[in-house]
């Protein structure tokens, strides 16, 4: 009797971001998920479904910058409870476009102060890598449809 394939729980995530990657994963879905899912208990994405742990996860696709100490401090939980973290998307692997104010003029940045502090936001958009240990990454913005099936499917063997 084969033994039953242990599958990979995997929790996507949006830090600061327009979602667009995310809601380009939900077309991918609609045609790779039937078959993902034997392989893959999707247990967080808040996009298509509201439970909230994300305890134990072997694969964590995070898009998105951050961009607040909130952000900061999200991504270092989804780090401590994921085997590997894959930065999905153009945004979470070099804080652009999402992360446009660091380049911001000195001038401009003045201009924009007052919400930067009122919202709490960090001197500067940050990458992941720049927080967290990255794993992979998938470029893209959205991500590239090839690259992302090819890398996901990497993770789930």
């Amino acid at each position: 009797m084969a033994e039953e394939q242990v599958k990979k729980r995997v929790g996507i995530f949006s830090l600061t971001c327009d979602e667009g990657c995310s809601i380009y994963l939900t077309e991918i879905f609609n045609q790779k998920l039937l078959g993902w899912l034997e392989r893959a208990d999707l247990v967080y994405f808040l996009s298509v479904k509201n439970k909230t742990d994300f305890s134990g996860l072997d694969i964590a696709l995070v898009e998105g910058v951050v961009t607040s100490q909130k952000d900061k401090e999200e991504l270092e939980k989804i780090r401590s409870n994921a085997r590997v973290l894959i930065a999905m998307g153009t945004c979470a692997m070099s804080a652009l476009p999402s992360g446009q104010r660091n380049t911001f003029t000195p001038e401009q940045k003045e201009e924009i102060r007052e919400h930067t502090e009122t919202y709490g936001f960090l001197p500067r958009a940050l990458a992941l890598k720049e927080v967290v240990k990255v794993d992979d990454e998938i470029p893209g913005c959205p991500i590239s449809e090839e690259i992302f099936i090819k890398t996901f499917e990497r993770y789930l063997t």
